[in-house]
């Protein structure tokens, strides 16, 4: 079956990399607006079934030509053509698969999100899936917090904590960094009391014992699509449970979220435009961006990451907190993928974050293609059956992603 991914990006080559193994993907077209870059991945990573075309994600049409006779389109760009690449999957009947909502120039991540969802009706009418939030976190924490809260008699909150150790002696953006402050500079949304409030930038800090590398680490609230959909999603799909809160926290070591507090602090990463002198306005994030260091070559990265001269390492885990059986109860679900050493002997040129986030979303792809997620409508990850979700757990551990599951009860 023929697979369009748009975006050829860190995220798009392992993608192709993923796809290219399946028996069940005969063709991957892989379309970006550097067709440079997208001829490099098809040839690096596509085991002869990918080729590279031009697109220009914004425009409708020519996406919508591209996924004619495609079973399935990957979203790998950022969320601001979210909406143009819905559009046009539903023009060509194509099923539609991103891995995050995100902010865009205009909107928050929560209002991107339902706005999206607003195309429920649109693809449930064709027979189509869009299924969101397919990366690690959104889309692996959501599976995991639907299993632990489908597993609970009563689940009161979901904790979500993503936490990251990295270092390398050149500049290597493994995230786009537009997002990643955008992201940071927005009060981030919570769900408290069985209510929506943003609360305050890198607030409600906390330090967490993560398990071994990590060890006891700061996180902090941060903006992103779990807090959006599991309150909404979960009742709907497994019923009232008592659920009042729910939070994502991002972490790393204390210096890294103090320099970020203070460059977020600074103004530099708004994306309100701001009047220079001559008179021309600007958005700070966008200047930013612009003096970005390009990354290596993938050779060069690679080899930088085989020598041990870069580590990029993280863990993503989810505690839903509730009742079992009349007794408090706690289920936690913790993942921790291969670091970029390890990914590099698989990837060349890839990074702890790309392999974490499109190889889960490849995962769920997959499952699309093969026909073991055929669920009409937009969709999370929390609204699948449990059969999907469990298959793509055990799936995760056969890509080096091993799951760990606690349970915790108060047994007088």
């Amino acid at each position: 079956m023929k697979v369009l991914i748009v975006g050829a990006g860190m995220q798009g080559q392992v993608l192709t990399w993923n796809l290219g193994r399946n028996p069940a993907v005969t063709e991957i077209v892989l379309a970006d607006f550097d067709e440079a870059r997208a001829r490099f991945v098809a040839g690096q990573v596509g085991n002869g079934k990918a080729r590279a075309i031009f697109i220009d994600a914004s425009d409708v049409d020519a996406v919508a030509k591209a996924a004619e006779g495609a079973k399935l389109l990957v979203n790998a760009v950022v969320p601001t053509f979210n909406m143009a690449i819905m559009h046009a999957c539903l023009k060509a009947g194509t099923n539609y698969l991103d891995m995050a909502s995100g902010q865009t120039p205009t909107q928050t991540i929560d209002e991107a999100w339902l706005e999206q969802a607003a195309l429920d009706p649109d693809f449930a009418k064709a027979g189509l899936t869009a299924l969101q939030s397919t990366g690690m976190d959104p889309g692996v924490t959501n599976t995991f917090a639907a299993n632990g809260y489908e597993d609970l008699d009563k689940c009161f909150e979901i904790r979500i904590k993503d936490y990251a150790l990295f270092d390398s002696p050149v500049p290597l953006q493994v995230w786009s960094q537009e997002t990643y402050y955008t992201d940071c500079a927005q009060p981030p949304l919570l769900y408290e009391d069985g209510e929506f409030k943003r609360v305050e930038i890198f607030g409600r800090k906390e330090f967490y014992q993560f398990p071994e590398p990590f060890g006891l680490g700061p996180c902090i609230c941060h903006d992103h699509e779990e807090v959006s959909t599991l309150p909404r999603l979960l009742p709907k799909k497994l019923g009232d449970k008592g659920l009042r809160y729910v939070d994502f926290k991002m972490g790393t070591e204390e210096a890294g979220i103090d320099a970020d507090a203070a460059f977020v602090g600074s103004g530099m990463t708004s994306k309100e435009p701001v009047t220079l002198k001559d008179g021309s306005k600007i958005r700070p994030i966008d200047v930013y961006v612009a003096t970005l260091a390009p990354n290596p070559p993938a050779d060069e990265l690679a080899r930088m990451a085989l020598a041990g001269e870069i580590f990029d390492v993280g863990v993503q885990l989810v505690d839903c907190i509730g009742e079992k059986d009349g007794k408090p109860a706690t289920i936690n679900h913790t993942v921790i993928g291969p670091d970029i050493k390890r990914v590099n002997q698989l990837i060349p040129g890839a990074t702890s974050v790309s392999y974490g986030t499109s190889t889960p979303a490849s995962i769920y792809a997959e499952m699309i293609v093969e026909g073991t997620i055929d669920q009409p409508g937009v969709i999370a990850p929390e609204l699948l059956d449990r059969s999907a979700r469990d298959a793509f757990i055990a799936e995760l551990g056969r890509r080096e992603m091993p799951v760990t599951r606690r349970i915790e009860t108060r047994i007088n």
